[in-house]
């Protein structure tokens, strides 16, 4: 079922997706995310903010660790359907690229807008419309089975929701 979902994709290839996809690759990669990581922690406490900082740099821990430790307890091989367009090295299970982006641009986005109330959910699911665009990125370049992908944004979101319950609960608790 797996193959023939991601063959479907594969039959609307073409150069313009191909660019749109590749460009989604590189929200995944490591030193994207550790950039970011680093940035997030290192705002938080430039502004005091010691909470978000030690958030930003668990998440980023867990988030470069659980996927490593899962791929190599499963050692599920990538998919080899076509000549793919980038040749990522290591293991499938999970998607490292969509635990990355589900964990992070979710929390990002939510971070960005949590002192405008309502807003802070419009940043989520901003956040989360691009995880899906990065997730669906790996199924369309051929370099991840779509239950690779689902594991990985079920990780990743679940990541995000904890680490912003955590901080609005410390939040009402300072209030």
């Amino acid at each position: 079922m797996e193959e023939r979902i991601l063959l479907w994709i594969h039959s609307f290839a073409g150069p313009v997706l191909d660019q749109a996809f590749l460009f989604s690759n590189f929200f995944g990669l490591l030193p994207i995310c550790a950039l970011l990581v680093t940035a997030m922690a290192l705002y938080h406490l430039l502004r005091k903010e010691r909470r978000e900082a030690l958030v930003w740099v668990v998440v980023g821990l867990v988030t470069f660790a659980l996927p490593e430790i899962l791929k190599y307890a499963t050692a599920r091989p990538r998919p080899a359907l076509w000549e793919t367009l980038i040749h990522p090295s290591g293991f499938s299970f999970p998607s490292g690229h969509a635990v990355a982006s589900a964990a992070f641009y979710p929390l990002l986005g939510w971070g960005l807008m949590r002192r405008r109330g309502a807003a802070a959910g419009v940043g989520y699911g901003i956040g989360a419309v691009f995880a899906l665009f990065v997730g669906f990125g790996r199924l369309y370049l051929g370099v991840h089975w779509p239950s690779d992908v689902l594991a990985g944004w079920l990780l990743g979101f679940a990541q995000s929701a904890l680490a912003i319950a955590w901080l609005r609960r410390h939040a009402q608790a300072n209030s």
